[in-house]
């Protein structure tokens, strides 16, 4: 039994398109739990309509105030699957998607999950400055990096996209399927996140699912991710998130050092500070540059504060 957990917040529209896609998939899913965190009654209005238009089974629950984790985690309480499918309310499946991750995951026991690819967009490759440190500072052969969490949590997905399945070291939570035994298993999400985007959850569950066994990468299985605007935080909001985040994954997930995890966001930090800057400079356009650095410098401020202690 699959059960699908999408959080919300706001966007009916885009809910609209992912659950007509779910609703045209090979291999329907069993159930669709919508955690909604919107503020008014649109989606909760527009979900009552759309169960009367389509066969789909969907529920409701209301959570408040916005956190995609705290979402994630009431939606999965009320499911009944033993296959937990992680999606965003802005993807659009491609009719087969399903089918091909579940077709993956039954091949082998020792898979716990199976994270599907993006037919609209390419996976990021570093930028030279990150290339630098992968090349001479980790000793990585160029692509050696592929698929892998690396450094301060440098996650890199396959490009160009291979045409078999590959294991990845991480996946993610708008585009997953996951064993709901091995999430249990792995302790679930994590409880350290900041604010309500919670960047960097998927990452965190990616490392604790290895630990179980293995993650696989399908190319087979597509969506489009359309990264509907609305609902979503600041860039200040955003940076200071990735980084705090992403020390305490550091120090409690991987179980770094204190000195270790603070280093590696400081090296993190340097890095996409100063590529952001040579980009501006590149640009003759410092649009956008100074909201993620100050939230950076919020982050070091929180974790400064409990360091000092």
């Amino acid at each position: 039994m699959i059960s699908a957990i999408v959080p919300t917040i706001g966007r009916p529209e885009s809910l609209r398109a992912l659950l007509e896609s779910l609703a045209a998939q090979t291999r329907l899913v069993d159930e669709v739990i919508v955690a909604d965190a919107s503020v008014d009654e649109r989606v909760d209005k527009f979900l009552a309509n759309f169960e009367k238009q389509i066969a789909l089974n969907v529920n409701r629950v209301a959570v408040h105030p916005p956190n995609a984790v705290r979402q994630r985690t009431a939606a999965i309480n009320l499911a009944h699957g033993d296959l937990l499918l992680f999606l965003d309310d802005d993807v659009v499946l491609e009719p087969e998607c399903v089918a091909r991750m579940i077709e993956l995951l039954e091949s082998d026991e020792k898979v716990v999950a199976v994270t599907a690819d993006f037919n609209n967009q390419s996976w990021p490759a570093p930028t030279r400055l990150w290339r630098l440190y992968l090349r001479h500072i980790l000793k990585l052969n160029p692509g050696a990096w592929q698929g892998r969490v690396v450094g301060p949590l440098l996650r890199f997905g396959y490009n160009p996209v291979p045409h078999e399945p590959c294991a990845i070291e991480w996946l993610g939570s708008g585009n997953s399927l996951v064993r709901r035994s091995a999430f249990i298993a792995a302790g679930g999400f994590s409880d350290f996140f900041l604010h309500r985007c919670t960047i960097n959850e998927d990452v965190d569950l990616g490392l604790k699912l290895g630990r179980l066994g293995t993650i696989m990468f399908c190319p087979a299985a597509r969506m489009a991710h359309h990264h509907a605007p609305s609902g979503r935080v600041t860039m200040l909001v955003a940076a200071e998130d990735d980084l705090f985040n992403r020390f305490f994954i550091l120090r409690r997930t991987l179980g770094l050092s204190l000195a270790r995890s603070f280093g590696l966001v400081l090296l993190y930090f340097t890095v996409e500070t100063t590529s952001q800057f040579l980009g501006c400079v590149r640009r003759l356009n410092f649009r956008g540059f100074v909201a993620p650095l100050t939230g950076r410098l919020r982050a070091f401020g929180r974790l400064l504060i409990p360091i000092a202690r």
